[in-house]
């Protein structure tokens, strides 16, 4: 991995997720596999996310969950930054253009313009539910059973399941014609 090129470690984890999915004997039964839905749902994310930490991160990250998983499983730190840019910001014509990729445009998933007003309609409609565990952290009626309505079975807002019938498309580090570089930066 750590010889890998960028673009290589794309293919990699494409390839990877989509032998999962091929695993399966039918759709039905990719639907009923909930992490392989996940890794399908942000795949493009996350392969922007394995092309910006690059070969020999992900080698030296691979090397302490062997050494020490339990210590190292954590996940990711606490912040991680990742933009893309334009490895040239000058188009053909010489004139300058902006070096910052449009994620949403280039990405798609959780980056796109829909997908972010969705969030926000949905966080705003919360805020309209009146949830009896909010009262000083705790339920007002300490007496009775959870009175959550959350565990009255009252709906979840946004949260609707996504289940891939076609396989997503796979990350090309290019966009409108250029190439693009991703940069990752991790914050504790």
């Amino acid at each position: 991995i750590s010889q890998m090129d960028h673009q290589a470690i794309i293919d990699l984890l494409y390839e990877s997720v989509e032998h999962r999915w091929r695993k399966h004997r039918d759709h039905q039964s990719a639907a009923r596999d909930v992490a392989l839905q996940k890794d399908m749902s942000d795949l493009r994310t996350l392969s922007m996310i394995a092309a910006g930490i690059g070969g020999k991160g992900l080698a030296s990250i691979f090397r302490c969950l062997v050494y020490d998983y339990r210590h190292y499983s954590g996940g990711l730190p606490d912040c991680l930054l990742a933009r893309a840019r334009y490895c040239n910001s000058q188009t053909v014509d010489n004139s300058q253009t902006s070096s910052v990729v449009d994620l949403g445009d280039w990405i798609g998933e959780s980056f796109s313009k829909e997908s972010i007003e969705e969030k926000n309609v949905n966080s705003h409609i919360r805020m309209l539910y009146d949830r009896d565990d909010e009262f000083l952290g705790c339920s007002k009626n300490l007496d009775g059973p959870n009175s959550s309505r959350r565990a009255q079975g009252a709906p979840r807002i946004g949260n609707t399941k996504i289940h891939y019938t076609t396989f997503p498309s796979k990350l090309e580090l290019q966009h409108s014609g250029r190439d693009v570089m991703v940069e990752i930066m991790f914050v504790e």
